[in-house]
């Protein structure tokens, strides 16, 4: 929790990557941008009843209490880990301030619910285009690639895991390489289903386990999947806890399937590179 004397000081020194100013109480998209700008730099303090030039000029009783309402419900929407919001006195005027840490290694980068990734530039909030800025690793037609997905098959008790595969392939397709993606329930034919299961992950180049729903498969595919030396992506819907097993590994979290889409694309051009670096190391 910040302290008088901590805004005191914040005050002073000016807007700057990790403090930001508002009179009022700004829109939802703006302040989406600015808390998920804070997570994937180096943190930063939102204070609302501030003028740009780091005057406190204070809110309303009323402004003060809906500000609270709408801050903790987009930052609870936002951001998977704790964020400190709150009111405090200065000069004998209210303020509200958002006190966001940046987010662990794991959970970057985070992004609003249309998908966007956004970072700190000195004062500014800047788009991140991450997704289309990281460039393929070798142009479509290239050494193929094949993917197996390893997520939990209960569609009945969560028919959102569709969209979640949906999204998979969308985003194999965004990064126009040339990746096949196989999901073992998918797959015709009589066999017995883990014996099957580990044949495709021998043949396969980079292994997609998904934890949503925190299915036992998965943590037994991902873990003859490690022990084969196969490229890894972690993925989970925010809210998944994971077991201490993976939880030190890279996990990206996402709300619904079109942040899914989003921030999957760059991971793959990852990961494919990391298999033709592999394939070149054999030679």
């Amino acid at each position: 929790m910040l302290t008088p004397k901590d805004v005191a000081i914040l005050l002073s020194e000016g807007e700057s990557a990790e403090v930001e100013f508002k009179t009022n109480l700004p829109a939802d998209q703006v302040l989406a941008s600015l808390f998920v700008a804070f997570a994937n730099s180096n943190g930063g303090v939102l204070l609302i009843g501030v003028d740009p030039a780091g005057h406190a000029i204070g809110l309303t009783k009323p402004e003060e209490e809906r500000a609270l309402r709408r801050l903790g419900g987009l930052a609870s929407e936002l951001i998977p880990y704790p964020v400190s919001i709150g009111s405090i006195g200065v000069d004998y005027r209210n303020l509200v301030y958002v006190e966001v840490p940046a987010a662990p290694a794991h959970l970057k980068p985070v992004a609003t619910a249309r998908g966007e990734t956004f970072i700190r530039d000195g004062a500014s909030t800047q788009m991140a285009r991450l997704a289309h800025e990281t460039k393929s690793p070798t142009p479509a037609g290239g050494a193929p690639c094949a993917v197996f997905v390893a997520m939990s098959f209960r569609d009945e008790e969560e028919p959102h895991l569709v969209d979640y595969f949906d999204a998979m392939e969308a985003a194999a397709r965004e990064t126009q390489l040339p990746f096949t993606v196989k999901k073992i329930d998918l797959k015709p034919g009589d066999y017995e289903i883990s014996q099957e299961i580990m044949r495709d992950i021998d043949t396969a180049d980079i292994i997609l386990a998904d934890f949503t729903l925190s299915a036992p498969n998965v943590y037994f595919e991902l873990g003859y999947a490690r022990g084969r030396g196969k490229v890894v992506v972690q993925t989970a819907r925010q809210g998944t806890v994971l077991e201490f097993d993976v939880r030190n590994w890279r996990t990206t979290f996402y709300k619904n399937a079109r942040e899914l889409k989003t921030k999957l694309t760059p991971e793959f051009i990852e990961a494919y590179k990391r298999v033709v670096e592999g394939r070149a190391d054999q030679k």
